[in-house]
């Protein structure tokens, strides 16, 4: 079964490919939709493990809307079980998307000396690494699915 993941990252795809002159926007939305795509794959694994319904269902869009981005970042990279890779990558994915959607600078690494345009490669390989990272929550056993789950959804009172 195709999930919406799986979609957003064959779009992603699809924006990294197109050749055309002046396909900045369409590298930076790849961009963005590679991390929306991890996310919205983190978002379905809390639902399926904590409200245990159907996707149509009220419980489960409750549970999947739950997920806060700011969270989920701090929550994993703090988490000596997911904090590497998932965490990182994450975190990797969420700055590029941050840049991709918000930055005026040519390049997301701008900051840092980074010279030239986003290249079609560089949108390419955040693709593939949201990919792999979504292929590492996927492989992960049932019980460690649903630490990740809680980890996502539950805050600490602390």
């Amino acid at each position: 079964m195709t999930t919406l993941a799986d979609n957003m990252l064959a779009t992603a795809d699809l924006l990294a490919s197109v050749d055309f002159p002046r396909a900045g926007a369409n590298l930076r939305r790849s961009v963005s939709t590679s991390y929306y795509a991890l996310f919205a794959r983190l978002a379905a694994l809390c639902a399926e493990r904590i409200a245990r319904s159907k996707p149509a269902s009220d419980s489960f869009r409750s549970v999947y809307r739950a997920i806060d981005h700011g969270h989920a970042r701090n929550a994993l990279l703090g988490h000596v079980e997911f904090g590497s890779p998932l965490g990182d990558n994450f975190k990797r994915l969420q700055e590029a998307r941050h840049w991709a959607d918000y930055s005026i600078d040519p390049h997301p690494e701008f900051d840092r000396g980074a010279a030239g345009r986003f290249t079609r490669a560089e949108a390419q390989q955040f693709v593939t690494l949201a990919r792999e990272t979504i292929g590492f929550v996927d492989a992960l056993a049932p019980d460690a699915k649903q630490r990740l789950a809680v980890l996502l959804v539950a805050r600490s009172r602390r």
